[in-house]
């Protein structure tokens, strides 16, 4: 079997054997909790993450309930057994107000490659017990669990149920843990009826927003459940702050919501009190991109394409310019167009100008509306029969798209993730594991004609933008621009520094919501990498943007884009990883509905690829 020889852990056995110690039941939306009427209470169960080979952070919250004002003084606990017989290391904390009760422990001195189990004790209380892992100096095989991308409010959680009940050296999240929106703005009705509702109501802003929304995720059972068995390695996306963020702001960062740096402060507080993650001095100043040996096989490479040095997403309704054609204005009030050089004789540059104007388009031919008292009074809306503007995607592509400038990740970044590279490759490790948020696959826009396409049923899309995008598709343009497609010099220079200094490199990829594979290739058609998307825990795939039939969507997809190897846009799930020294094994899992408690898990595919040949089969 490719899963590794560890104790397979039962989600049920650690939480009755927690719960039978401290007479801890559950209760509804506080998870594995004690409530009791006077001392402390442990209200969200237990994490452990940032595994090392002799060290793994621990992670519980505990409060009193009669007086929040309080510093509680408590004990943490790790035994090579979930009963306790021996404890092996132990520990004291305080968990107060100021860091929202939680507690974060770095519990260092252990054994590499072992299984542990831990546990916190406060006053008589006891908290439910957790099973964790350290990474191995010298291993077959490693095996990791990739997720991204779970709304509470868009259904249940039931793949982190799934991966809580299998055995993983390590589970790597790839962000959107949460989402920021208000009640209302991105849900699924279905949902919302059974009672996944956002707390608080309002759109998340302050820290106190934060802190109660992570309360609220880490109060569903099934993400308690894989905390519980399995060590988190974890990267934020945008919605752990707001929506498309980049370096210096958001697209849901709005107009009377305040200062966005000071927003995304607090967003990264929270983020680091309620996630298991090792809070260094880098990662208190946001950078989150750090790196974890998988042994003898690899080096995990952490990376944030989101927050820490990103430009601005380009946006095609802003950001795209329309052709134009120069025009004489020598006399203003009646200017020239200059079609051919011979028009443009005599004309100082100074009176030349370029104006966007409508083109007529028969048989394949472009013609530009020229008569200036016609231009004048048009109206873009309502152009005349034949006409319509057309982007100007040369100049987009060589001065705005392909700023040579435009960072995904920012230069600090850029020169670490060579570094890394560098390091890890010098030491013979085969695998170079890139753990980040962004297709870095070049995606192509299918070309679906509007009889094939839902609009009656479909909030996001209209006939009108999709002719708009079946233009740019076919001007050989990309889909998302809000991925590395988007970052097109920056993608050169990752791929240059990959193919100088790398053994054999994998992308991993979150944000999407659907699962993907590349076989990634830098512009002289090189092979450089592979490419693996994990699908969302419970967020809406592309099925809900582009509303068609999902093998129709895959078939145009594979057709616009060249490096796709593999696309399901229909299903929730998680990405599995088995490594060896000589091949890396990709399996997706799916899972039937996240509208029910009821659901059957779909295996899907299986891809490999071999050390020293950067590509699946």
């Amino acid at each position: 079997m490719f899963w590794n020889a560890l104790e397979k852990p039962n989600r049920r056995e650690l939480i009755r054997s927690a719960t039978a110690a401290a007479g801890i039941t559950a209760i509804s939306g506080t998870s594995i909790a004690s409530r009791r009427s006077i001392g402390p209470s442990f209200t969200h169960g237990v994490a452990s993450g940032d595994p090392l080979q002799d060290s793994v952070i621990l992670w519980t919250r505990v409060l009193d309930q009669t007086d929040l004002t309080r510093t509680i003084k408590g004990e943490w606990q790790i035994s090579s057994d979930n009963l306790f017989t021996v404890v092996l290391k132990s520990g004291t904390f305080t968990a107060g107000p100021v860091r929202d009760y939680t507690v974060k422990v770095d519990a260092s001195g252990l054994e590499f490659g072992q299984t542990y189990y831990y546990r916190f004790i406060a006053e008589g209380a006891i908290s439910s017990v957790g099973r964790t892992k350290t990474l191995p100096k010298q291993t077959d095989r490693i095996n990791l669990a990739v997720v991204s991308c779970a709304n509470y409010s868009h259904g249940y959680f039931s793949v982190y149920k799934e991966i809580a009940d299998r055995s993983f050296q390590a589970v790597l999240h790839l962000g959107d843990y949460i989402y920021e929106y208000a009640v209302g703005k991105y849900e699924n009705p279905e949902a919302i009826k059974q009672g996944r509702i956002a707390k608080p109501k309002t759109e998340v802003i302050s820290l106190e927003d934060y802190r109660t929304r992570y309360a609220l995720y880490r109060s569903d059972p099934d993400l308690l459940a894989a905390h519980a068995a399995h060590p988190f390695i974890c990267v934020w996306d945008d919605h752990e702050v707001a929506n498309d963020s980049w370096k210096n702001g958001a697209e849901n960062h709005n107009e009377g919501e305040g200062d966005y740096k000071e927003r995304q402060k607090v967003a990264m507080q929270a983020y680091r009190e309620w996630l298991p993650i090792r809070e260094t001095n880098d990662v208190i100043q946001g950078k989150i991109y750090r790196s974890f040996e998988l042994g003898q096989l690899g080096t995990l490479i952490m990376m944030d394409t989101r927050h820490i040095g990103r430009d601005r997403v380009l946006d095609y309704t802003q950001d795209l310019p329309m052709r134009t054609i120069p025009f004489n204005m020598c006399n203003p009030d009646k200017p020239i167009a200059i079609l051919d050089e011979k028009s443009a004789e005599g004309v100082l540059e100074d009176n030349i100008k370029q104006i966007a104007v409508p083109f007529k388009l028969e048989n394949g031919t472009a013609t530009p509306m020229t008569d200036w008292a016609s231009i004048k009074t048009l109206d873009p809306k309502s152009l005349p029969a034949g006409y319509t503007y057309l982007p100007d995607t040369d100049k987009f592509q060589s001065s705005i798209l392909g700023d040579e400038a435009r960072s995904i990740m920012g230069e600090a970044q850029e020169k670490w993730l060579t570094t890394e590279l560098r390091r890890s490759a010098e030491v013979g490790k085969p695998w170079q594991i890139l753990g980040q948020q962004l297709l870095a696959g070049k995606l192509g826009i299918p070309q679906l004609s509007d009889d094939e396409l839902d609009y009656e049923n479909s909030q996001y899309i209209t006939p009108e933008v999709m002719s708009f995008f079946r233009m740019l598709g076919k001007m050989g343009l990309p889909l998302n621009l809000d991925a590395w497609d988007g970052y097109p010099t920056c993608r050169d220079r990752t791929y240059a520094a990959i193919a100088e200094n790398a053994n054999n490199a994998i992308f991993l990829a979150g944000d999407t919501h659907n699962a993907w594979a590349f076989n990634l290739k830098d512009k002289d058609k090189n092979a450089i990498a592979v490419e693996l998307g994990t699908p969302s825990v419970s967020s809406p795939g592309l099925e809900s943007y582009i509303p068609a039939n999902p093998a129709r969507v895959a078939e145009e997809l594979m057709r616009a884009s060249s490096e796709l190897h593999y696309v399901n846009s229909k299903n929730r799930g998680w990405l599995e990883l088995t490594v060896t020294e000589s091949v890396l094994k990709a399996d997706w899992r799916f899972v039937t509905t996240v509208l029910s408690k009821s659901y059957e898990v779909i295996e899907g595919p299986t891809y490999t690829v071999k050390a020293g040949h950067p590509a699946l089969t």
